[in-house]
């Protein structure tokens, strides 16, 4: 049982290297972020 749970973990983490590059992606894109929030608190 414990292995089936490892199954599914395995294809989980492959995502993650997917986000690491999204992560980069937002972080020069923080300016047109914080105009966004301000419509938020308005």
């Amino acid at each position: 049982m414990s292995f089936h749970k490892i199954v599914p973990v395995k294809p989980a983490r492959k995502a993650e290297p997917k986000k690491k590059h999204h992560a980069p992606k937002p972080d020069p894109k923080k300016g047109p972020k914080k105009p966004h929030r301000r419509p938020i608190g308005g």
